[in-house]
């Protein structure tokens, strides 16, 4: 009886799912909005496993509104995506006037194809904008029908469920969602225990280096960057963003896991054709680079941060297909002529000289993300401080030109006075100015371009 019951449910997971087209929601790092869009439309346009249908990408006030698409395209996205935070398949929209038709809407979803015993569930609901309802008792409701679908539906903080529901509720419309990621996306896999979180969110920091190419286009589209040197170099999330970046090397092949891999609706082959094709794709483009190699200055003067850093490189090595392991880590040990993978100085007492000298100079592209602490304005004048890299920028800038190579990149800074300290010390570059939040901060971020 029961595997009738299953081959009905795949018969019809291969109709309703696969045999239509869907709708999805995105959701991307705040203020990177078109960042998180031209993203989605650059893979869509460019699919390993092609779509019969002609999607549609909305951009709405927080996430993107993705119509029309095969569930094979959003599996792609998923595992291709640098810079999206979520991607939720949407179940149900429909019409919900009263707890009554919220049941029923809820009850007439085919759970069968998304959720099994092995899955937990946390359950999120959303009716602020319906003065109608409450959302405990929404949630409530929601988890009663759920209850006999799943294991465990979980709540509260530093849960470790399989995926998340979603019931958003604005007037009388409701919508229903599931996240197909479970994880948030920026957990790509690759941090240790030394560096469970980063100040700065990975999809936030694909987002600025993606942002940074754009703008270094729009002045020199010809250049390309021989070194990338990151002062204040951390726990490693902006060398790591860089090498996913510019190698086009899909998070998914860091063998992360992803909760529409525990779904009913899930297909193997197509996810495994999917990661063929991102090895190869990745493969190409490293073995592609050997023609314009580069280097990874990786420059910060906490040893705590450095022990962090090279237990990531270590776990990032260790998730890599092993044909791929010597060609992506090599990036990281080329970087000087000393055995350190890391310097451990103060950045503003640097010898510039030495640095470039042992680097054989070249185009550099500078990501600047200053310690925490200082951002957040727990350490001294932050105004002071963000002059003073900006005059360190300058000098740097300053010889590569002396030597007809340019740098570009861009700093983090954490209020409108150290914003304009640091721009003050970069007269003659180019520049120009975006913001975007992170854990309530407004985050200006100033990109600099030296002719």
């Amino acid at each position: 009886m029961n595997q009738e019951k299953e081959q009905n449910i795949e018969k019809q997971i291969k109709k309703h799912i696969y045999g239509k087209s869907q709708t999805a929601i995105a959701t991307f790092p705040a203020g990177f909005s078109l960042t998180a869009l031209q993203e989605i439309e650059e893979i869509l346009n460019n699919l390993w496993f092609k779509q019969k249908f002609n999607s549609k990408c909305t951009l709405l006030k927080n996430e993107i509104l993705i119509e029309n698409v095969h569930v094979f395209a959003l599996t792609e996205i998923l595992m291709r995506s640098l810079c999206l935070t979520d991607l939720r398949l949407i179940l149900l929209e429909e019409k919900a006037v009263g707890k009554e038709a919220f049941t029923k809407q809820c009850q007439s979803i085919s759970w069968d194809y998304y959720l099994n015993k092995s899955m937990s569930l946390k359950v999120k609901v959303d009716s602020v904008a319906s003065k109608a309802f409450h959302e405990s008792g929404l949630k409530e409701i929601l988890s009663n029908i759920l209850n006999d679908k799943c294991c465990e539906i979980v709540s509260g903080e530093n849960t470790n469920e399989t995926t998340a529901l979603y019931a958003h509720l604005y007037k009388d419309k409701l919508t229903v969602s599931i996240s197909l990621a479970g994880n948030p996306l920026y957990k790509r896999g690759y941090r240790g225990t030394l560096s469970a979180s980063a100040p700065l969110r990975e999809d936030a920091a694909a987002c600025t280096i993606t942002k940074a190419f754009e703008f270094l286009k729009k002045h020199n589209p010809e250049l390309k960057a021989q070194i990338l040197m990151l002062p204040f170099s951390g726990t490693g999330t902006f060398a790591f963003e860089y090498l996913l970046s510019q190698f086009a090397h899909a998070p998914s092949l860091l063998n992360r896991e992803y909760a529409i891999q525990k779904m009913p609706l899930f297909r193997k082959e197509n996810f495994s054709f999917l990661l063929k094709k991102a090895n190869e794709f990745s493969k190409i483009n490293l073995l592609n680079s050997a023609e314009n190699p580069f280097r990874i200055l990786s420059i910060d003067n906490s040893k705590q941060a450095n022990t962090a850093f090279l237990e990531n490189i270590e776990n990032f090595k260790n998730k890599l297909n092993t044909s791929l392991q010597d060609l992506f880590i090599n990036s990281f040990h080329k970087h000087n002529n000393s055995n350190e993978n890391i310097l451990c100085e103060n950045f503003l007492k640097l010898n510039i000289d030495e640095i470039l000298n042992n680097a054989n100079f070249g185009n550099v592209f500078l990501p600047l993300n200053p310690p925490y602490g200082i951002r957040l304005n727990d350490k001294g004048d932050s105004t002071v401080f963000y002059s003073n890299v900006g005059k360190k920028v300058s000098e740097i800038g300053a010889k590569l030109k002396n030597n007809n190579t340019h740098l570009f990149g861009f700093i983090l800074c954490p209020n409108e006075d150290s914003w304009s300290a640091f721009c003050k010390c970069m007269r003659g570059a180019e520049i120009e100015t975006y913001h975007f939040t992170q854990g309530g901060m407004d985050i200006r971020v100033c990109m600099f371009f030296n002719k």
